[in-house]
């Protein structure tokens, strides 16, 4: 990309955030009949580009007369091979020499192409401010210090933190947890004067026990944000005890199809305004994005699995009227391990387990393609075989009679191209 259309694209990114954010966070506590109506009529023009535009959903024959949300389920559900397959099907006649060729981490080993649209850039900023305000002790506003425990890889011979001036960014490396480094993350924390730090649920939860073993207290900070990892319910009791604050989970995808967010009150809130959330029969999310209408994303699936609400909540604690489409989010399709007899086991069944194990530091489950077990521990010292023995037959307990390799490392290494630790991982071929 050219200098200037690199300035050009920033220029167009701030124009569409400030014209946009003052709706966006007056949005989150309009009355319930408002926020439907605004949600139908993006929903509505989002439909209306993929039928006219968009090859793939030429056939699609919708009401525009009587619309409804029932018109969403003429569509079918669509996931990445899908795409993959026929690309070019999912591209709108709309596309130009400003859209955005973006990718998935592709941390499942197969990166994944797409479009979006310049503003999402700043849609996407717009979201992820409107939830880092969902704190109950503070609110986040726009430019505010955020530390961030993510993202940065610090080559050889750089430094363990930099500063996004622009934004007013103060990462910090989520590879150098230790207590080597203690004193700089703890200065680093001081000079930024943040009082919100987001990160990986991994990162904050090994910083978190970093400080816990240094009996260290960081009341500077009022909102810990994580994201981009299922966060374990044990890293998440660890950090809440041990800070006093309520996690604020998000969940979202680079594809930029929706964005959920937990507020202090604990309730995962859909922003209703940028996509919107189904679970089909596997409770598997099916996202539809009410922005992209160079390649619009309309059912779906991410593959990701999310716990369904047991009843419909109609008013949050936290006083807003966004949609609350699930209780939590499990994992990746992709990191379900399978049972001797065939039989699906999620993440959350094991992070259950192992919450009971407080010398168990942090774990990782490896599913080979000959169906052995490598199963990784972090343990505290002087941890007797006995103690090992018992981690492993919850491991058993819940996968049956196969083979598990047992080694006891002293860190889970996290993923240099995504920054994110996988607890459990499939290597098992469809």
């Amino acid at each position: 990309m050219s200098f200037f259309s690199k300035v050009k694209r920033e220029l167009l990114k701030k124009y569409f955030f400030k014209k946009n954010k003052n709706n966006y966070f007056e949005f989150q506590f309009l009355s319930k009949e408002e926020k439907e109506k605004h949600t139908l009529g993006k929903l509505k023009n989002i439909i209306k580009v993929a039928v006219d535009t968009v090859p793939y959903y030429k056939n699609v024959k919708i009401d525009f007369d009587n619309f409804s949300l029932e018109e969403l389920k003429k569509f079918p559900i669509i996931d990445k091979n899908i795409i993959r397959s026929e690309m070019d099907s999912f591209i709108s006649s709309k596309k130009n020499a400003q859209s955005i060729l973006s990718h998935t981490s592709g941390s499942s080993g197969k990166p994944f192409n797409f479009y979006v649209t310049q503003e999402s850039e700043a849609l996407e900023d717009l979201t992820a401010y409107r939830a880092w305000s969902m704190g109950r002790e503070y609110s986040y506003i726009p430019n505010d210090p955020v530390l961030v425990l993510r993202t940065y890889v610090p080559k050889d011979g750089d430094p363990l933190y930099k500063v996004d001036k622009r934004r007013n960014y103060w990462y910090l490396s989520p590879f150098d947890i230790n207590n080597k480094n203690l004193e700089l993350y703890l200065e680093v924390i001081k000079k930024s004067e943040a009082k919100i730090i987001r990160g990986y649920g991994s990162s904050i939860y090994l910083f978190t026990l970093l400080l816990k073993e240094n009996k260290v207290k960081v009341p500077q900070l009022k909102t810990i944000v994580t994201s981009s990892e299922t966060l374990i319910p044990y890293q998440r009791r660890i950090i809440e005890d041990y800070w006093g604050i309520p996690v604020l989970d998000w969940y979202g995808q680079n594809e930029r199809a929706i964005t959920v967010q937990q507020c202090w009150a604990g309730n995962y809130h859909n922003n209703d305004d940028y996509g919107l959330v189904e679970l089909n029969e596997k409770n598997q999310i099916i996202a539809t994005s009410l922005n992209n209408d160079i390649m619009p994303f309309i059912r779906y699936n991410t593959e990701d699995v999310a716990i369904p609400m047991d009843e419909n909540i109609d008013e949050c604690k936290c006083g807003r009227t966004l949609s609350i489409p699930f209780k939590a989010v499990l994992g990746r399709s992709d990191d379900i391990l399978v049972k001797s007899d065939g039989t699906k086991i999620p993440t959350a069944n094991f992070s259950t387990a192992m919450k009971n194990y407080e010398k168990l530091k942090q774990f990782k489950i490896i599913q080979k393609i000959d169906n052995t077990l490598d199963l990784y521990l972090v343990l505290e010292k002087n941890v007797n075989d006995l103690y090992i023995e018992k981690i492993r037959g919850e491991v058993i307990q819940r996968l049956g009679n196969l083979e598990i390799n047992v080694e006891l490392v002293n860190e889970i290494e996290r993923d240099r191209r995504t920054g994110k630790i996988k607890v459990t991982e499939c290597l098992l071929k469809d």
